[in-house]
């Protein structure tokens, strides 16, 4: 039984960002937390427990927090979906099913709201913009209409607004771009992704080439650190500021793959050689068997490629030939000051991911 002053179910557990969530309100003062997930990891964090449902199924989701009283709820979860199939410029890239993203949402929203419920705060992302279908007006600002539906970020926001009225909730939503982070528990990154690419390029004895778009290269970015969301997400489960409001919740800069990518390149102790645009899900697609001599030549943790790098993802991105960067001025002015600058985040990661032996 949860009943405490302050009781979060994290909707989608075991992602990058919402492991650092679990992390931040399992030590607030005042609050308990509660990770939902289908699969429950085997060993939990100290003062977290965890559920495990289907919420794709409105009965799962009822059973599994059956006699709890939640009152946050946070959802980070996505319907089982193929991103980023067709790589063609500006194709129908990134087009999530609307009904079971929106039924997901609703069934476990449902499931809780029995009258201790105060607040759901949803993730969703940039993609709310359109950047993913052809370029955009920068930067993206949360009063911007959106773009042509279908996205099922549209349904989620409608469904909050009109349920929180209903229910006497609020609700608020982040709109994130390109979340990145290094845990225990997640698979591949951009950030890993990257270093996976640099190091099959080192152990071939090939130079650093940028492999997107040469307007990608020179056009401006931005990102999302995992730990710099959860830290935004746990601040709107606690703000007037912002309830029913949607916030984008980006680093708070803004950086050039030309300025940032020969860093990268030092950072591996390699040279660059400028862009040499290639599909990484076309020519990495053989680079197993290269992975697992780097794996073996280093003593790297025993993961496959796929299990560190998505290639598809890196190419969606890296594919966008104009500017994708969003304000974060509304969430300034409602209070929340954090920001982290990109460049020193990607190499951090890099850092990160080398310490934790996932790539060399």
């Amino acid at each position: 039984m949860t009943d405490v002053e302050n009781s979060m179910l994290v909707a989608g557990a075991t992602g990058v960002a919402t492991q650092f969530l679990i992390d931040i309100v399992s030590t607030a003062p005042g609050w308990t937390v509660t990770g939902l997930c289908r699969r429950p990891p085997a060993k939990a964090q100290p003062n977290v427990r965890y559920l495990g449902a289907d919420l794709s199924d409105i009965e799962s989701c009822r059973r599994a927090v059956a006699g709890e009283r939640f009152t946050h709820v946070v959802y980070a979860a996505r319907a089982p979906h193929a991103l980023y199939t067709a790589m063609q410029p500006y194709a129908r890239v990134g087009i999530e099913e609307v009904k079971p993203n929106l039924d997901m949402l609703a069934n476990i929203v449902t499931a809780v709201d029995g009258g201790a419920l105060r607040h759901v705060h949803a993730v969703m992302g940039s993609k709310w913009y359109g950047f993913h279908i052809s370029p955009i007006t920068t930067p993206m600002v949360e009063s911007d209409p959106g773009h042509m539906p279908p996205n099922y970020y549209f349904a989620q926001q409608k469904y909050l607004e009109t349920e929180s009225k209903k229910g006497g909730w609020t609700w608020s939503a982040s709109r994130p771009n390109v979340i990145s982070g290094s845990r225990e528990r997640v698979g591949p990154s951009f950030i890993s992704t990257i270093g996976a690419y640099a190091a099959i390029c080192r152990h071939l004895g090939l130079p650093l080439a940028f492999p997107g778009k040469p307007g990608n290269y020179t056009s401006l970015q931005d990102i999302s650190d995992a730990n710099l969301l959860a830290k935004a997400i746990f601040w709107m489960c606690n703000s007037k500021e912002a309830e029913n409001q949607a916030f984008n919740v980006t680093n708070g800069d803004v950086f050039r793959w030309e300025t940032l990518w020969p860093k990268v390149a030092r950072h591996f102790g390699m040279e660059t050689s400028g862009v040499r645009y290639m599909s990484l899900i076309q020519w990495m697609g053989d680079k197993g068997d290269v992975w697992d001599e780097i794996v073996k030549k280093h003593d790297l943790r025993p993961l496959k490629l796929n299990q560190v790098a998505s290639w598809a993802f890196v190419d969606f991105i890296l594919g966008l030939d104009f500017d994708v960067f969003s304000s974060t001025t509304k969430i300034r002015q409602a209070g929340f000051h954090e920001m982290l600058d990109s460049g020193e985040m990607v190499l951090s990661q890099l850092k990160e991911l080398q310490a934790a032996r996932i790539i060399p």
